[in-house]
């Protein structure tokens, strides 16, 4: 538990450092464009090289693949049913009738993999698990960057229709491509995640003209996307002092993402443990118990209409990690 603390503890002073920050008003001003680079340069750079210069992985089980697509869509889907029925009474008129249960469902699985599963998965289990990180992080993308805007864009789709998509080509044209373009061929994570396997497992090797600006610039990730997370809770802090958040989703949501998916993973890994090995066993637990994703509250915003649910359920998440990411350390990890 010691030696988690030591790993996050500095990461969540980070934080606050970037809490207090966005009391000053060109701090808060500047949240968005800080937001940009790191999404556009700082991450994308991280994750390539953590990939790049990770010690090589003897396997690849197939079952550390399965786990988080089984375990993290069958866990959102129940708690969206619970969500939906402890909501029911509560969802404003005119709204949709999952207008609740949608982001609760998304905040609760949807974790903070960039800026908090990979650096600390590194910092507890050592540099060969940059690779694995990496790896789990882009199936934890592709399952939620494209899965969440497709389902809900969607539902809002055939609710506009009264029930009628139109046909498949023109959904293609209007929803899925959309999407796809978006989320997979113009985002840089994906991008620079692609190259690093290309780099990993074939025999190119890319100048050191490249890696090593590239190596400058991911150093700049870690505190840089900690200190946004941190302005990121004044807004999401000034949407719940707005009113309208019920308490029970937030609850539901912030139990489910820090307690019951690592469970559920932990639980999904212990019969293939021997085949899956302790470094991907990690990745998976630790990856699991990561607070809810900044990147929640902005889907909510745009697929949802109101990201007030979603930015009460990050701030809850993240504070309460300090005290629940040890604790899993030190009992699903030893």
């Amino acid at each position: 538990m010691l030696e988690m603390l030591t790993v996050i503890g500095p990461m969540f002073l980070v934080i606050v450092a970037g809490f207090g920050s966005g009391f000053i008003r060109r701090f808060r001003q500047a949240g968005p464009h800080l937001n940009a680079f790191v999404f556009f340069f700082a991450l994308p750079t991280f994750v390539y090289t953590a990939m790049v210069t990770a010690p090589p992985v003897d396997e690849y089980p197939v079952m550390a693949m399965v786990i988080p697509l089984v375990v993290t869509p069958v866990l959102s889907v129940l708690v969206y049913v619970l969500a939906r029925w402890m909501t029911r009474s509560r969802v404003p008129a005119g709204a949709a009738p999952d207008a609740m249960a949608a982001p609760t469902s998304l905040s609760a699985t949807f974790g903070n993999v960039g800026y908090f599963g990979i650096p600390i998965s590194i910092g507890v289990l050592g540099p060969e698990a940059g690779l694995v990180a990496g790896i789990v992080h882009t199936l934890h993308n592709i399952l939620y960057m494209n899965g969440y805007p497709l389902v809900r864009t969607t539902a809002n789709t055939l609710r506009a229709s009264g029930g009628k998509l139109g046909s498949i080509g023109e959904l293609w044209a209007k929803v899925v491509w959309p999407i796809l373009k978006r989320a997979v061929l113009l985002n840089p994570v994906m991008l620079f995640i692609a190259l690093a396997l290309l780099v990993v497992f074939t025999p190119l090797q890319m100048p050191t003209l490249f890696d090593e600006p590239v190596a400058l610039l991911g150093e700049t990730a870690v505190p840089l996307a900690l200190f946004c997370v941190g302005l990121a809770l004044h807004p999401a802090l000034e949407g719940v002092r707005s009113g309208g958040v019920p308490k029970t989703p937030i609850a539901l949501a912030t139990v489910v993402k820090l307690i019951a998916l690592p469970a559920a993973t932990w639980l999904a890994i212990l019969p293939f443990y021997d085949s899956i090995g302790p470094i991907w066993a990690g990745v998976l637990i630790i990856i699991a118990a990561t607070p809810s994703s900044t990147t929640v509250f902005l889907f909510s915003e745009e697929y949802d209409g109101d990201g007030r649910l979603a930015a009460a359920i990050l701030v809850a998440s993240t504070a309460l990690s300090l005290i629940t990411l040890p604790l899993i350390a030190e009992f699903m990890l030893t």
